[in-house]
């Protein structure tokens, strides 16, 4: 698992995009991300979840995907923090910049917006984390 306790953690939030990416593909993102960023938890917010909720109901390929993300929060017992409950990239940018978190995220727009305001982000490239 990669999910390392430690007082220097750093929290590595989780956007659909991407937990719905690495069900698609598996590839050893957990194992990447700890080499690239060492002691590190995954948090997941309360809109990543709502979000996941409502795209695992369409009845879509896309749904087992995220139904299977779901599956994995809950399985790791990943935490889901409270939000404000707005858009889940906006709420995401708000924790990394409170948190000082990384973003995990396959979306190019929310990717350009956090590498803008000078937050860690994590992605996927050819299967692979990049940080």
């Amino acid at each position: 698992m990669a999910r390392v306790s430690s007082d220097r953690s750093r929290d590595v939030v989780l956007d659909s995009s991407f937990l719905m990416a690495v069900m698609e593909r598996p590839t050893t993102w957990q194992d990447d991300i700890t080499q690239a960023m060492g002691a590190h938890s995954f948090v997941l917010l309360q809109s990543v979840k709502t979000e996941l909720e409502r795209i695992s109901t369409e009845g879509s390929r896309r749904a087992r995907f995220a139904s299977l993300g779901l599956e994995l929060v809950r399985r790791w017992g990943i935490p889901v923090r409270p939000d404000k409950g707005g858009k889940p990239d906006d709420e995401m940018i708000s924790f990394a910049l409170l948190d000082r978190a990384a973003v995990a995220t396959t979306d190019s727009e929310l990717v350009s917006r956090l590498r803008a305001l000078g937050l860690k982000t994590i992605t996927l490239r050819d299967g692979r984390v990049s940080v």
